[in-house]
């Protein structure tokens, strides 16, 4: 855990001396983790005879017996051989036991390969599960090799279309490159029921309403086809888009998945209507019941899943600690998702945007914008708009927290463009609005906040805790506005809402914002109690850096009374003033500062101007010499 928090602050000598940014480490890894690669990296950069000779070397030295058997396969690229075939499809099966799904999906092209010609039906099946398997392990190079096979072996149209959405699930969430493969499956399948369902259960980063409709039909097809894994997926698609919508009874319709008992791990843990259930209970903040289902989900992919399967649950269970004030568990789960994606080489816009949650509660603040930097970018590059909005709201949250209010607002503005085509009727899936108004009030922006706060949907409730987080932007916005006994009268109410879910976090940070209103109009006994309250909260859950912002205010209102009465001998040094400049003094760095105080550095920077101006110093030594001067 230090070695990770040492890169991730640039601190570190980084993974294989490659340097402490994750970006490198990311590329490194999928060079250089397995020592087997390196045999490999040999092997690909020889001639024709002498990578075949090396293969068959291989497979003499090599120990493990899957492996022997691909550099079997791999001596004989161009001969066809049955009992090599049968040994290689042996191997594959074992490695797709084993959850080695790269390997798995590798070895069943070689052993559709390697099958005879005179056996087409079954080399068409091997390469049908070679591109399934390619696609449960994220390699799109592996499944379009082996879907081309497929397409060049006279399949059914239901084969060529199973094929080629191989190659869309391939990409994950990246499907910038394969929007065309959609409309080609459309033209293959006609009028097949079967292909038909399987295409539009697959219909997940287009419009919602058109995705929704696409489910809906995927359904009845599947069911009257009699095909109740294709049935599941398809009504956990529609589950999925009458949440997002709010159209339907997505709970009933995700009821009716979970009711087919088709196995998790059959189309791939991430698409099961099981871990669809757990993440529609993180959104409610039924975290017990997200917590159970993700345990047992934990249990079937450590066992027959993929490590992008281990990394997702690792990420929700990262998540269900966050909302349950648990930091400390908060941080290992996330650490070990994204140790896994770096090691997999799989995208770091998931791992980076849950680790950067994690870091913002438990960790640092200064981690956590790092963490949300690295993870907007990777999702940038690789088109996946989902997790590029969510590292968005991360850094707006951070810098909001940290007091870099222009920042804040900037990131806000910039996920709000993004989201506004696509803005979902259910907040609780997206929950970046209320952190994004109270970063619009700070800045005084209250039009703009008081339109944001008219996008929160009638229907939602009011007393969830989605409602609670909307309540307390709205409470800061009527104090910005002059109602601030109405303000204070709306926080207590949506504290309790969070009490009463089980979210200590949020309380105190309900807390927080009731103390900073009180404390704004001089009520500091009122605003004493409602920053204890925060802190007694966040010292419970080991939240640090919230910890530390909240023990600031408290500071500041016991120092009052003595700054007051030094201020003719600090020069006429206002409280914020007298305050940075003993923070200054202490050696704290101008950002340092901004973080305790709850301000801008920009904010910084003009206050010391006027500090040097008032006490007749120019450097941090003369301010020291003058405050001792003063104060002696």
């Amino acid at each position: 855990m230090a070695d990770r928090a040492a890169w991730a602050c640039g601190t570190g000598p980084g993974l294989l001396g490659y340097g402490s940014d994750p970006w490198c480490r990311w590329r490194t890894c999928r060079r250089y983790w397995v020592p087997r690669a390196l045999a490999d990296g040999v092997v690909g950069s020889a001639g024709q005879q002498e990578r075949t000779d090396a293969h068959r070397s291989l497979a003499y030295a090599e120990a493990d017996p899957v492996h022997a058997v691909r550099h079997r396969a791999l001596s004989r690229p161009e001969a066809t051989d049955q009992c090599l075939a049968e040994d290689t499809a042996e191997a594959a099966g074992r490695a797709r036991a084993d959850g080695e799904r790269a390997l798995s999906a590798e070895l069943f092209v070689l052993a559709a390969e390697l099958t005879p010609v005179n056996r087409p039906a079954l080399r068409l099946s091997r390469f049908l599960t070679a591109a399934r398997e390619a696609a449960a392990a994220g390699d799109s190079n592996l499944a379009r090799r082996a879907a081309n096979a497929v397409a060049a072996s006279r399949p059914t149209p239901a084969e060529h279309v199973a094929a080629l959405l191989a190659v869309v699930d391939s990409h994950s969430q990246a499907l910038a490159g394969v929007a065309g493969l959609f409309e080609r499956c459309r033209r293959l399948a006609s009028s097949d029921p079967q292909s038909l369902a399987a295409i539009r259960a697959n219909v997940s980063n287009s419009d919602p309403h058109e995705a929704l409709g696409a489910a809906r039909k995927a359904a009845e097809l599947a069911r009257s086809a009699g095909r109740p894994a294709l049935e599941a997926a398809s009504l956990t698609m529609r589950a999925r888009m009458e949440r997002v919508l709010n159209e339907g009874d997505s709970r009933a319709t995700l009821d009716r998945a979970l009711a087919l008992d088709v196995a998790a791990e059959a189309d791939g843990i991430a698409n099961s209507p099981q871990y669809l259930a757990a993440r529609h209970a993180i959104f409610d903040d039924r975290l017990a019941e997200a917590r159970s289902r993700l345990t047992v989900l934990l249990a079937v992919a450590e066992q027959h899943g993929q490590e992008e399967d281990l990394v997702d649950i690792w990420r929700s269970l990262a998540e269900v600690e966050v909302r349950s004030g648990a930091c400390a568990k908060a941080l290992a789960w996330a650490g070990k998702a994204l140790d896994a994606s770096v090691a997999a080489g799989l995208s770091l816009g998931p791992a980076c945007y849950t680790t950067a949650l994690a870091q913002s509660t438990g960790g640092s603040f200064a981690a956590a914008l790092r963490y949300a930097a690295y993870g907007e970018r990777a999702a940038r590059e690789e088109g996946d708009v989902l997790h590029r909005n969510r590292n968005l709201w991360m850094a707006g949250a951070v810098r909001l927290h940290t007091g870099d209010i222009n920042g804040a607002v900037t990131a806000f503005a910039l996920l709000d463009r993004t989201e506004d085509s696509r803005r979902p009727a259910d907040p609780s899936v997206f929950r970046w609005q209320p952190d994004a108004i109270e970063a619009l009030v700070a800045a005084g922006e209250l039009t703009s906040a008081q339109n944001m706060i008219l996008t929160f949907p009638a229907t939602a409730r009011q007393n969830s805790a989605t409602g609670a987080g909307w309540t307390r932007a709205r409470a800061l916005l009527l104090d910005r506005a002059g109602e601030t006994d109405r303000a204070v009268e709306l926080l207590p109410a949506a504290a309790e809402v969070f009490r009463r879910d089980g979210l200590p976090l949020e309380e105190a940070r309900t807390h927080l914002a009731r103390g900073r209103i009180q404390r704004a109009h001089r009520r500091q006994a009122a605003a004493r109690t409602a920053f204890q309250d925060a802190r007694d909260l966040y010292l419970l859950a080991r939240a640090q850096p919230m910890l530390a912002t909240v023990q600031e205010h408290l500071d500041r209102l016991d120092g009052q009374g003595r700054s007051r009465s030094r201020e003719e001998g600090r020069a006429g040094l206002t409280d914020s003033e007298a305050r940075l400049a003993d923070l200054v003094s202490r050696g704290a760095t101008n950002q340092q500062a901004a973080q305790q105080m709850y301000i801008s550095v920009k904010t910084v920077e003009s206050m010391l101007s006027r500090i040097y101006r008032k006490l007749r110093s120019r450097s941090r030594t003369q301010l020291l010499a003058a405050l001792l001067a003063h104060t002696g």
